[in-house]
């Protein structure tokens, strides 16, 4: 049955087509065992809501949510050089180089410790200085500790993961995600009976932060050991200094721009609970929570379908195999889509029923909000099955640009909208609004030729432009 389904994908011819079959088949492993891990995170996230908001309470729910919010978002503090070393370690591999795998890695993952390192004093200092509660909207007196020492934890594993996160970014560049999502899985698993026995203790928040966050960061060190013992990673490279020079400010160039990309879709989304936390409080935040995580499913298995086409993308941009890149991206864009759609609507018309089974009475959800979900999962489709051929074949600085317009939209509407109507759902709506003008203004408008210059043949080129 597998064999018959990869005959009916689009291979090259010749050398070509065996390229593009064992890249279909690295990516059909990698979505196997991302669905693997995806379900089980799926069932951490549902069990860590159901389970914990009865007897938390609406606000205490809030400030948790608002730190498992804040994990994704702050990986940023990498300043991109994850993202740079997929580009550049499946470059290093499309040549067979695997001794400049081996520097490349290692350079990364020293400069990515450095930057850790940095991070934590920095935070630490932050931590000191800024009031939590009145970050969080918190005013319980008699659980500002609580407060405080989660925040703590929580900014020590998010350094951690600094350097552990860039290991994982390193498999997506060699083509072998699947172990990264093998790990993720055992950590899913790890963290279940975790929260149940923590759950019928109603342990504090720092300790569940521990059971779902600190497992995960935990079990990421375990691809820093398998990388060791591939010989893909050392304590010394071998490499002069000059080299290590060369290669920090080649992966920091990239980085940088990566980065510029990360902070525009933070700025643009990410701070969305701190946003509503000052604006509107904790509780509204708690809202806003249970209706992203209700569609989180469909963001799940879009996720599942379109990151592991990154290392893809960049192996096929640096063997100059630009069929696979036109066939592939049209696949994504079509199949992305449509799931988008027809699931987004699924679980919008089902919402009543899901809510009920998932929080009771425990906390009511509006339609409006609900609704601005779905049509910004659907947008988010698109944009991540599009975002990840660009990220490919390096288009960073189109990227930029849009994201810069979007945040600067999306901004200025949420504070201005939220603050008017007193309603936590223009908080989403407002990222609507900002990614189609952004994405209609920026790709459609000014970066279409150099953007599609990378699907087509240098002739081709040439002929278009005569």
């Amino acid at each position: 049955m597998s064999s018959r389904l990869f005959t009916m994908l689009p291979f090259g011819v010749g050398r070509s087509e065996g390229r593009d079959r064992d890249r279909y088949l690295r990516a059909a492993l990698t979505i196997a065992c991302n669905v693997f891990s995806s379900c089980l995170a799926f069932v951490v996230l549902i069990v860590s809501v159901s389970w914990t908001l009865p007897y938390l309470g609406e606000q205490r729910f809030g400030v948790w949510m608002t730190f498992s919010s804040l994990a994704a978002t702050l990986s940023i503090l990498d300043f991109g050089i994850g993202n740079a070393l997929i580009n550049l370690v499946a470059s290093a591999r499309a040549n067979d180089d695997y001794r400049r795998i081996r520097e490349l890695v290692t350079h990364g993952v020293w400069l990515l410790s450095a930057v850790g390192a940095l991070c934590a004093v920095c935070l630490y200092v932050a931590l000191q200085v800024v009031d939590m509660r009145l970050v969080l909207d918190y005013r319980a007196e008699a659980n500002a500790h609580e407060t405080f020492v989660a925040a703590t934890i929580f900014l020590i594993l998010t350094c951690l993961n600094i350097p552990l996160g860039g290991v994982k970014r390193v498999f997506h560049g060699l083509q072998r995600a699947w172990e990264q999502h093998i790990v993720s899985a055992i950590g899913y698993l790890l963290s279940l009976p975790l929260l149940y026995w923590g759950c019928l203790h109603h342990v504090s928040i720092p300790w569940l932060v521990c059971a779902t966050y600190g497992v995960q960061v935990c079990m990421s060190a375990c691809l820093m050991v398998r990388l060791n013992r591939n010989g893909l990673l050392r304590a010394k490279s071998g490499a002069t200094r000059g080299a290590l020079w060369r290669d920090s400010k080649k992966i920091l160039s990239m980085g940088s721009l990566f980065f510029a990309l990360q902070v525009g879709v933070m700025c643009a989304s990410g701070f969305d609970a701190l946003i509503v936390a000052k604006l509107l409080g904790a509780t509204e935040v708690a809202r806003l929570a249970v209706a992203q995580r209700l569609f989180q499913f469909l963001a799940v298995g879009i996720s599942m379908l379109t990151v592991p086409l990154w290392g893809l993308y960049a192996d096929a941009k640096a063997r100059g195999d630009r069929d696979f890149l036109s066939k592939t991206l049209k696949l994504s864009m079509l199949g992305t889509g449509a799931i988008a759609i027809v699931t987004s609507g699924l679980i919008y018309a089902a919402s009543p029923w899901l809510l009920s089974e998932w929080v009771g009475n425990h906390l009511s959800v509006p339609v409006a909000l609900l609704c601005a979900v779905a049509v910004m999962s659907v947008l988010d489709a698109f944009g991540k099955s599009f975002g990840m051929f660009l990220n490919g074949v390096g288009e960073l600085k189109s990227q930029l640009i849009a994201v810069v317009v979007c945040c600067a939209i999306a901004l200025t509407l949420k504070f201005w909208l939220v603050a008017k109507f007193q309603d936590v759902a223009w908080i989403v709506w407002s990222t609507v609004i900002a990614s189609i003008v952004a994405d209609y203004v920026v790709f459609l408008g000014l970066f279409r030729a150099r953007i599609f210059s990378h699907l087509r043949a240098p002739e081709d080129r040439a002929a278009s432009s005569a």
